[in-house]
This record gives structure tokens, C-alpha cells and sequence, in this order.
């Protein structure tokens, strides 16, 4: 198949390692299928023309290691909520070319509502890759992300449609698929030592959405400040890359260090997917905390970044969301719903760790390899 990937949020953030790592596993894993793959990236321009040219040097830079720029193409677009083809600035291939890929593509994947229109009608067949359950949706409540545009709908919310998941459906069939991971760019690593500390990679979020009458927090910073006496509790080494920011209004860095986290600047440890692929691997295992609202909403939401630990033999401990229903917890994942269950999930892991970690990649072989999940999204996009 010819398949589109759609996206636009790489290119203006280039320390986001965790962040490109995830998409990567679109491209790479499709192309070891045998199919054609055509990324089209988007990227509002920032008004200053030296800066936009950097930032597009670096992305094909870094894709280039990958050996993905030969089926790249970047818009550079003044305004990305009005995505005109013959208006937008092409790069990595001329607009002609461009033309031909869209209207040659079987199917357009849009990550995130990326594309919107009218480049979006372009495409023969749309898919709406949803990957911020309940946040998304409850969004769209308010503003038009064009998400009736698109012919099929996926989400990672595992639980969408169930009788206990809230999520505002929007009047749409939504598939679920859990994240997934390109296996031979996650191979399992030798088990660090017990002294390393369990860590997770983090925005430190503070968003509200009013929904149902209610404010539902969609802040990463609420999701992990429940949990601040896990180290000290545990009596063990925990670690967040958290982008607190320079700012910390909220002196958050303090505080977290007073309960005995220590915490890194993710985009000094995890800048690029080679160093957020050492920085899991250098981890004992991970400390997964959703946002709030995966939670309350029930979406049966799991992380991707999850899926990489898990990938590499690195157990994780993660609050529920609902995703028990769907992947198997127990062994090398465990989860948990509040503090005396975190604390027991650490003693399990601690107290057999070989056994775990060996679980935790057989996990992701059976439930997250990119292989199964995008034979199965491929026969569901139509």
C-alpha cells in the first residue's frame, strides 16, 4: 500500500526525543512491511526566516539517519489551521511531486488532526490517528478540529465506547489500537544495576478542560505531584526528566527534590531518540503517572513511551486508566491505583527483578510489536 503519515508537530521541536521517537515507529514500521510510505510534515512558520530554515535543515537531518528523507516532504505554512497546497512553501520535494504523492497515497494517516483542510479533501482516504484520548474529544467540544472530515478514526483510548469510559464519542465509530513499538530499534539491553532509579519522561503540564459541568486536569504536573511521597515511602532512587521550565512558578523542582526525586532537564538527557532510547535503558524501570484525565474518564489509555521500557526489559509501574481490560498486567507491568498500591508494585519489581524484566519484553512483543499492531490498523483503515 501507499500510505500517508501527516503530522506536524517534529520539526518545530527538535529536543524532543521522546517525542520523535514515537512517530519513528510509523514510518519504520510500515516501510518493514513493504509498504510505501510518503511523511508529510507540517510547520507553521515563525515569522522569522532564518529560524524556519533551521529548524528544516535540522529535521532532514536527523530523518536522514533514519533514511527517510527520500520519501519526506515538509509545508511551510503561514497559517496551519488554513493548509493550502499552492500557498505553502514545499521542502524536500517540489510541489508537483508533492501533488503526485497525495493523490497517488491509498490512505492519508493524520496524526493528531494535523491535517486540516483543504489539503486535507486531497487525500482519496483520511484516518484520524487520535493519540490523547479524552483530551482530544473533549476539545472538539468547543473548537472545530475537523475531525468529520476524516472517513475512519483511531484512537489509544482502549476503553472508547465501553459503558464505564466517559470520552464524548462525537457521534463517530472510533477504533482503538494500543501504541506500538518498532522491536529492532528497541532490543532488550542488559538489567542495569539496583541502584539505578525508576524514572519517566515528562511534560509538566497545567491545562483544565471544563467538561459535564465539572474541570477535568489534563496537567502531567497534578498527574505526578499525587504520587511526591513515592521516594521517600519506597526508600529508593526515583528520577523525573520533567520540562518544568526555567519559570517554576510553583518552585515544583524543590519540592519534588525535598521528597527525594531527583530531576533532569529533558532536553539536555533526552534530545534525540538515541539518547531517550539510553536514557530507558539506563533505567531500572519506569513510573508511569497519566494525565488526570485519562483517568477519571476511563479511556483505557497506555503511553508509547510506556510500550519502550517495556521493550527494552524495563518493567513499568503504571497508574490505571482502564488499560488492564486489554493488556495483560501482573508481570513486567503492574498496575496500581493509589499510593499503597505503587509501593507494593515497587517491592514486586525490586523483589524479582530478572522475572520481571523478562515479562516486560515478552509483554511488548506480544501486545505492542509494530508488526501486529499495523497489520491489524491497516485492515481497519479501510
Amino acid at each position: 500500500m501507499r500510505i500517508a503519515l501527516g503530522n506536524g508537530s517534529l520539526a518545530s521541536y527538535p529536543p524532543g526525543g521522546g517525542h520523535w521517537s514515537w512517530f519513528l515507529q510509523y514510518p519504520l514500521g510500515l516501510r518493514a512491511l513493504g509498504h510505501q510510505v510518503f511523511w508529510l510534515e507540517l510547520l507553521k512558520s515563525s515569522g522569522e526566516r532564518a529560524r524556519d530554515l533551521v529548524l528544516i535543515r535540522d529535521f532532514f537531518a536527523r530523518i536522514r539517519a533514519y533514511d527517510l528523507d527520500d520519501c519526506c516532504a515538509l509545508l511551510l505554512l503561514e497559517n496551519p489551521d488554513l493548509q493550502d497546497l499552492d500557498r505553502a512553501e514545499p521542502f524536500g520535494m517540489s510541489r508537483e511531486a508533492i501533488s503526485r504523492r497525495i493523490a497517488d497515497a491509498d490512505l492519508l494517516w493524520s496524526l493528531s488532526c494535523a491535517v486540516r483542510e483543504p489539503l486535507l479533501s486531497r487525500f482519496r482516504r483520511r484516518v484520524l490517528i487520535d493519540t490523547d484520548p479524552g483530551h482530544l474529544q473533549v476539545s472538539a467540544l468547543s473548537w472545530d478540529l475537523g475531525i468529520t472530515h476524516h472517513d475512519a478514526f483511531f484512537t489509544v483510548g482502549t476503553k472508547i465506547h465501553d459503558p464505564d469510559c466517559e470520552v464524548p464519542t462525537l457521534g463517530v465509530r472510533w477504533r482503538p489500537f494500543l501504541p506500538f513499538v518498532y522491536l529492532p530499534l528497541w532490543e532488550r539491553s542488559p538489567s542495569p544495576p539496583a541502584s539505578a532509579p525508576i524514572t519517566s519522561i515528562t511534560q509538566w503540564t497545567w491545562e483544565e478542560l471544563p467538561y459535564a459541568g465539572r474541570l477535568l486536569s489534563a496537567s502531567k504536573r497534578a498527574a505526578y505531584l499525587r504520587y511526591i511521597r513515592l521516594p521517600r515511602l519506597s526508600g529508593r532512587a526515583f528520577e523525573l526528566a520533567a520540562n518544568i521550565g526555567a519559570d517554576d512558578p510553583a518552585q515544583d523542582r524543590a519540592t519534588l527534590r525535598a521528597c527525594g526525586w531527583t530531576i533532569a532537564e529533558p532536553h539536555a538527557v533526552v534530545a534525540t531518540p538515541e539518547a531517550y532510547r539510553d536514557y530507558i535503558r539506563r533505567s531500572r524501570a519506569e513510573i508511569m503517572c497519566p494525565k488526570p484525565i485519562y483517568r477519571e474518564l476511563r479511556t483505557g489509555w497506555f503511553s508509547d513511551r510506556s510500550a519502550c521500557y517495556l521493550a527494552s526489559g524495563r518493567p513499568v509501574i503504571a497508574e490505571e486508566t482502564g488499560f488492564s481490560e486489554h493488556v495483560a498486567s501482573g508481570r513486567g507491568l503492574i498496575s496500581f491505583t493509589d499510593m499503597a498500591g505503587a509501593l507494593e508494585a515497587v517491592r514486586e519489581i525490586d523483589a524479582d527483578y530478572a522475572a520481571h524484566s523478562s515479562a516486560a519484553r515478552s509483554l511488548a512483543c506480544e501486545f505492542f510489536d509494530s508488526a501486529k499492531c499495523l497489520r491489524a490498523m491497516l485492515d481497519a483503515s479501510g
